[in-house]
């Protein structure tokens, strides 16, 4: 009795393991960055995010550009890295260059049904609109099976998360730092 009970625990904490490793590999990112111009942070501390543009074919039930503009704003905000201001000088603007919604029940029963979304964001400084810095990401959930179920509602968020650690990259290789060593 005793042993079928260790058995079972056994069972429940691999299975739990298991499961909770395939739900973290889930989604990838993959990213690139260009950077025109160094980021001075004395002069940008507000900016403007305007309201992304949907460049995709897409003719589904998401509003595109309502989901990505809520989801790069609110992650831009939860960064802490900028204040978000309609005035600002530093202006960010976002494409969603691909999205596909995909399907959990064909990642599980046979190959394809993968979600995928692109995005690019574009770091501009008025007034002369000069090109500062350019950011792509995409986040594709392309294998899984029904614990990828909603893909299609946080893929924008990855995405998102991973165009903001892109910012923060490029804000903090350009802050000054302290000192450096010992003193005595």
């Amino acid at each position: 009795m005793m042993l079928n009970i260790m058995r079972r625990l056994f069972l429940y904490h691999a299975m739990g393991i298991v499961t909770g490793l395939a739900v973290l590999s889930g989604c990838t990112t993959q990213s690139a960055t260009i950077i025109q111009q160094p980021f001075e942070s004395e002069k940008h501390r507000t900016l403007h995010i305007t309201e992304c543009v949907n460049r995709t074919d897409y003719k589904g039930s998401h509003d595109l550009v309502t989901e990505a503009t809520r989801t790069f704003t609110q992650k831009v905000r939860d960064s802490g890295l900028f204040e978000i201001a309609p005035d600002a000088r530093l202006v960010l603007t976002c494409d969603i260059e691909r999205f596909e919604e995909g399907s959990a029940l064909k990642r599980w029963a046979m190959e394809g049904g993968a979600t995928q979304a692109q995005v690019v964001v574009i770091v501009w400084q008025k007034p002369d609109d000069k090109l500062l810095a350019t950011f792509r990401a995409e986040a594709s959930v392309k294998f899984g099976g029904l614990y990828t179920i909603g893909a299609d509602h946080y893929i924008f968020g990855a995405a998102f998360n991973d165009i903001v650690k892109q910012l923060k990259s490029w804000v903090q290789a350009n802050e000054p730092r302290g000192p450096v060593g010992s003193v005595k």
